[in-house]
């Protein structure tokens, strides 16, 4: 998705809420306001309808993270955007040193775990 010029209402219950807020400035969203909830919130319908309202007085669309969105009723959640965040690796030097110390060498270059089960018998 193309998250530049999004006018967005951003919530999250998450350790750091600050660094998923930079992350969507990062990418261009204009967050409009942004609301921060204890890590592993609950929303009850109360805090919902708050979200709701304030997103549309502003004009904005609501957005969360993954972790924030499997907690949100079903209903609700089809009106938030969520911000997947994956874990990209440029060089994989230092981690296949570790894995290869602890006896995983290949793990992190890419082979499956599938495949060394496989080699073990247990399919």
């Amino acid at each position: 998705m193309d998250w530049r010029g999004l006018r967005a209402l951003a919530f999250a219950g998450i350790g750091r809420p600050e660094k998923f807020f930079a992350t969507l400035r990062g990418l261009g969203a204009e967050i409009v306001a942004a609301r921060s909830f204890a890590d592993h919130a609950t929303y009850d319908a109360r805090v919902l309808a708050r979200l709701r309202s304030e997103a549309t007085a502003a004009g904005a669309q609501l957005v969360t993270t993954e972790k924030d969105a499997v907690r949100l009723p079903p209903a609700f959640r089809r009106e938030v955007l969520v911000l997947p965040v994956r874990l990209e690796i440029e060089d994989w030097t230092a981690l296949d040193a570790v894995l290869a110390a602890l006896g995983l060498a290949g793990f992190a270059a890419g082979e499956s775990r599938r495949a060394s089960a496989a080699d073990d018998g247990f399919d």
